[in-house]
């Protein structure tokens, strides 16, 4: 504690002192939340789901608007998420060998190829909970979400599933003051949403708030998960000003020969997405963004609690997604697990004392880069979770606080922290200048995945085994522009490496914002042998080595 609190600059101020100067943090993490389809932040054409948190959370806090998920499905988003790594150091080592059913999600410590051992004794909980933090995490955790004996470590409160069902949730309780530790299953009538925003708001009130240590929340909600199903009070609401149907860009319904130079699980998919496809896809969009009114009100509930009990001034908030997802693109119907933008880009909303309303950043950063950036709040160290693996995202506080002018209002722990950035790079200018001018995306097959539309017998495909692949993303690059470059490795029966690609795609942005247009057989050899080499070097990073 006396290294922690001359860290803060407190020496010889009382434990309980020292931990009122660290701020209370709040996470609101959603599933499948597209950003580019209008569903998150920034919004699209001025319409969202979600009014109250872009007037109160957006309007009033900071909106980054480069923000990617490193991995576009469920289990490792959140696995990196949770532990502030890259993919390559949390997965499993010749999962297909060692987990009986890897693409089943279900095996021996096996997530779709994610070692959850490397997960659940290493989340940021961790070090937060020994510097005093008390920490809850309500909701989805990952998709083999362990049993309540064995919750994750770092955790005082686990409240905790798979995502579960919308209604009759199963959870898994652990120190929840008022339940039993074991199995939960809420009932039939119950709305998960609902519940778990309850169950977190309770456990604020009642047992946090009060007292002089800070604390972390997590509220891990299902929405927009399929099935999409709203709660009753919203089932059948849609605004007038709202969209008659789902965006439909130039990828939405697109031709084979479109998609000819794609590889081969876009390639292949059918010529057309038929008249009941097309009505179960834009049925799933309004049901979306109804599930999404739910979680405006649960954000709404929690900054009106937080002004009730006092604690705005000293309470940071987040807000993002695990993915996003697709509505027809390249003709799949559903879901997500691609390469493309659509798939990849999120939203990434903060608010708290220090941080200016109304801001934004253009950075390029992912979920990964969320461990630091809570820990860097907290005072502690943002480069571990305190096991044998180093975090590899970096502390994105130099975005959030960089007018100057308002460092006054953060908590202690937040200027010391924002003191030792200028030390190491001299200004928080530098620290900026020094961000890195890529982003890393990794991915490996999960499961042969279609959709089929009752009555029809058609297969839109999600994915087949040619869906493994590492790509670079560059916004604004002085050399590669605004561009994605991806390097694919067929799965057949072993486990990509990538030291032999099968196929590559390469993408000008600007120019075709929605990846149709594959310029790798056309481009510059020399650029194609620098981003390969760029490539290389974000896929086998650790630690220090990633920043």
């Amino acid at each position: 504690m006396r290294s922690l609190l001359l860290l803060l600059g407190l020496a010889g101020a009382a434990s309980a002192s020292a931990r009122a100067e660290r701020p209370n943090i709040v996470f609101f993490l959603t599933d499948d939340q597209d950003q580019m389809l209008g569903a998150s932040f920034p919004t699209l054409d001025g319409v969202t789901p979600m009014p109250y948190t872009e007037k109160e959370f957006s309007g009033k806090g900071n909106t980054a608007t480069n923000f990617f998920i490193h991995t576009p499905i469920c289990c490792p988003s959140r696995a990196e998420m949770l532990t502030g790594r890259y993919f390559h150091n949390v997965k499993r080592d010749h999962a297909h060998a060692n987990c009986p059913s890897t693409h089943d999600i279900k095996g021996p410590n096996c997530c779709m190829h994610v070692d959850t051992d490397l997960v659940n004794n290493q989340t940021f909980g961790k070090p937060l909970q020994a510097a005093g933090y008390t920490t809850g995490y309500f909701g989805k955790y990952l998709n083999l979400a362990p049993k309540w004996q064995d919750s994750p470590v770092g955790w005082d409160s686990y409240m905790g599933n798979n995502g579960g069902h919308y209604f009759g949730a199963n959870f898994q309780v652990h120190g929840v003051e008022g339940y039993d530790n074991g199995q939960y299953v809420t009932s039939i009538d119950t709305y998960n949403t609902a519940f778990i925003s309850n169950v977190t708001l309770n456990w604020i009130e009642q047992k946090v708030a009060k007292k002089q240590e800070p604390f972390f929340a997590v509220f891990g909600f299902k929405a927009a998960h399929e099935p999409f199903s709203p709660a009753p009070w919203y089932a059948d609401h849609w605004d007038p000003a709202w969209p008659a149907h789902e965006p439909r860009p130039v990828s939405w319904n697109c031709s084979t020969a479109s998609r000819a130079h794609h590889h081969e699980s876009i390639a292949t998919n059918p010529d057309i997405i038929t008249e009941g496809a097309a009505e179960y896809i834009t049925a799933a969009y309004k049901n979306r963004w109804r599930t999404l009114m739910s979680v405006d009100d649960a954000i709404k509930g929690t900054f009106e609690l937080s002004d009730k009990l006092g604690i705005t001034d000293r309470t940071y908030f987040f807000y993002s997604s695990d993915h996003g997802f697709q509505l027809g693109e390249f003709n799949i119907l559903i879901d997500k697990r691609n390469v493309y933008d659509h798939n990849t880009r999120i939203h990434l909303l903060s608010k708290g004392p220090g941080i200016k309303a109304g801001s934004e950043f253009s950075a390029l950063a992912s979920q990964v880069d969320l461990v630091a950036t809570f820990l860097d709040l907290a005072g502690l160290d943002p480069t571990t979770t305190g096991g044998d693996k180093p975090v590899d995202g970096k502390s994105l506080l130099p975005f959030l606080f960089a007018d100057e002018s308002l460092w006054g209002e953060a908590p202690a722990s937040v200027q010391a922290s924002l003191r030792k950035i200028e030390g190491k790079a001299g200004s928080l200018a530098g620290a900026r200048d020094g961000w890195r001018d890529s982003m890393f995306i990794e991915y490996y097959y999960n499961a042969n995945n279609s959709k089929y539309i009752p009555y029809e017998g058609v297969p839109y495909k999600t994915e087949d085994e040619s869906n493994s692949y590492i790509a670079i993303r560059h916004v604004g690059h002085p050399t590669f522009g605004n561009t994605l470059y991806a390097e694919f490795q067929y799965d057949i029966g072993g486990e990509p490496s990538f030291d032999a690609i099968d196929f590559h795609e390469y993408y000008d942005i600007d120019a075709d914002p929605w990846q149709m247009h594959n310029k790798y057989s056309g481009a510059d050899p020399k650029v194609i042998d620098q981003l390969h080499a760029k490539l290389r070097q974000w896929f086998t990073c650790s630690g220090e080595s990633c920043k």
